[in-house]
C-alpha cells in the first residue's frame, strides 16, 4: 500500500474531505455538520486569524484519512499558549485495518510539534480509537464521564421497549429529584438570553474565573462569539447575578442523546465564593427542561469537577458513557504532572468540538 500523508488543502480537496466525513460519521447526514458552511466555520474562521492544522492521507488520488487540530488558547499555569485541539480524525471505511490511522496520527502530531504546539489534546468516546492514539504517543489523562439528571424516563424506557414502566418510574424519579436538591439561595437573580453579546460583563466574569483555575480554556467573548455561532445550532445562556454582579454562567443547547431529548450543558462557570448559587442554577435548568419538553440534563465533566459543582447532591447520575481526555506532550514545555493532573483542569463540551 503506497500511503501518502501531506498537508490538507481545503481550496482543492474540500469535496473529498466532506465525502470522507459522511462515510465516517453517517449519523450527521441531513444536518449542517456535513455541509461546507460548517467546515468553514470550524476550521477557517477561528478568532484572531489563527489557522487550523489539517492533514490528509491518500492512496493514489483517493483521500483515505484526515486529521485536524484547532488552535484553542489555554492558560496553563501562568502562561497562555495555543494548544492543538485534535478533532475530525477519520479513516475511510474501505481501508480500515491497514495502519492508516497510526501512520497519519504519527505524521500529524510530528507536524504539530514542528509548528510549535506544546501539546495536543483530544476527547475520544469510542474505545476502538484509543489503541491507535496510544501507539503514536498519546496518553490517557483521566475520564470525563457523562452525568445525567433525568426529569422524566419516558424516552429512555421507550428506547428499551419498557414504556409500560413509565407510570411507576416517573413518580420515583420525581421523588428522587425532590430529595436530591440543594437549597435555593434567593439572594441571587437569574436570566436566560440567546445572544452572547447581550451579556455585557461576560469578559469580566471570565477574567475572574481564570485567576481561580490552574489550566483553563481562554473562553473570552471573542472565543465565545465564534464557539456559539455554529451553523444551524441555537444556544442558550443562563446568567446568575449577586447584587448586580455576574457570578455564574451556564451555556446549553437542546440535544438528543441515546434517544433522550435533553439539555446539553456546554459550559458551567461559577466563581468559587458563589457556589451556593448552584441550587438556583439547577432549579432554573429543571424548569427549562420542562419548557423545552425535554427529559434530562446532560453534561461531560471530570469526577473532580462534578464534586466541585455538587452534581450528585443535585440529582445527577454518572452514566456508563464517558469521554477520555487524552494528551500528547509534544515539546515538554509543560510537565506531565501539570497536564495529567485531573484537579488542574475544568473541562466540558465547550473545550471540545462537540455540541
Amino acid at each position: 500500500m503506497d500511503l501518502n500523508c501531506r498537508i490538507f488543502d481545503h481550496k482543492t480537496q474540500l469535496a473529498q474531505q466532506r465525502q470522507l466525513f459522511i462515510d465516517c460519521f453517517p449519523e450527521n447526514i441531513g444536518t449542517k455538520t456535513v455541509e461546507a458552511i460548517h467546515y468553514y466555520w470550524k476550521f477557517q474562521n477561528f478568532p484572531g486569524n489563527l489557522k487550523s492544522y489539517e492533514y490528509a492521507a491518500y492512496i493514489e488520488n483517493e483521500m483515505v484519512g484526515y486529521y485536524a487540530a484547532i488552535p484553542y488558547i489555554y492558560k496553563i499555569g501562568d502562561k497562555t499558549t495555543p494548544v492543538a485541539m485534535v478533532c475530525d480524525v477519520m479513516t475511510s471505511s474501505k481501508h480500515r485495518g491497514k495502519g492508516i490511522f497510526t501512520k497519519l496520527g504519527r505524521f500529524s502530531t510530528q507536524k504539530l510539534e514542528e509548528e510549535g504546539m506544546p501539546f495536543s489534546i483530544g476527547y475520544p468516546i469510542r474505545e476502538e480509537v484509543i489503541p491507535g492514539h496510544l501507539k503514536v504517543g498519546w496518553e490517557i489523562a483521566f475520564d470525563l464521564p457523562l452525568y445525567v439528571k433525568f426529569i422524566k424516563l419516558n424516552s429512555l424506557l421507550k428506547s428499551k421497549r419498557l414504556s409500560i414502566l413509565s407510570f411507576i418510574a416517573n413518580p420515583i424519579m420525581l421523588l428522587y429529584n425532590r430529595i436530591r436538591k440543594e437549597k435555593i439561595d434567593i439572594s441571587y437573580s437569574w436570566e436566560i438570553v440567546k445572544d452572547i453579546d447581550s451579556i455585557g460583563d461576560y469578559d469580566g466574569l471570565v477574567d475572574k474565573w481564570m485567576k481561580t483555575a490552574q489550566n483553563t480554556l481562554v473562553k473570552n467573548s471573542s472565543f465565545a462569539k465564534w464557539r456559539y455561532n455554529a451553523p444551524g445550532r441555537e444556544y442558550h445562556f443562563l446568567t446568575i447575578r449577586k447584587d448586580g454582579y455576574l457570578v455564574a454562567f451556564v451555556s446549553y443547547r437542546n440535544i438528543i442523546k441515546k434517544n433522550v431529548p435533553s439539555l446539553g450543558l456546554l459550559d458551567f462557570i461559577v466563581l468559587p465564593e458563589h457556589r451556593n448559587c448552584i441550587g438556583l442554577i439547577n432549579h432554573v435548568l429543571i424548569q427549562q427542561v420542562k419548557e423545552e419538553k425535554a427529559e434530562a440534563i446532560i453534561c461531560m465533566m471530570s469526577r473532580y469537577s462534578a464534586k466541585q459543582y455538587h452534581l450528585l447532591k443535585n440529582g445527577f447520575l454518572k452514566s456508563p458513557y464517558k469521554f477520555r481526555l487524552i494528551i500528547k506532550n509534544l515539546t515538554h514545555e509543560f510537565s506531565d504532572e501539570q497536564l495529567m493532573n485531573e484537579q488542574n483542569w475544568h473541562l466540558m463540551w465547550v473545550d471540545s468540538d462537540d455540541l
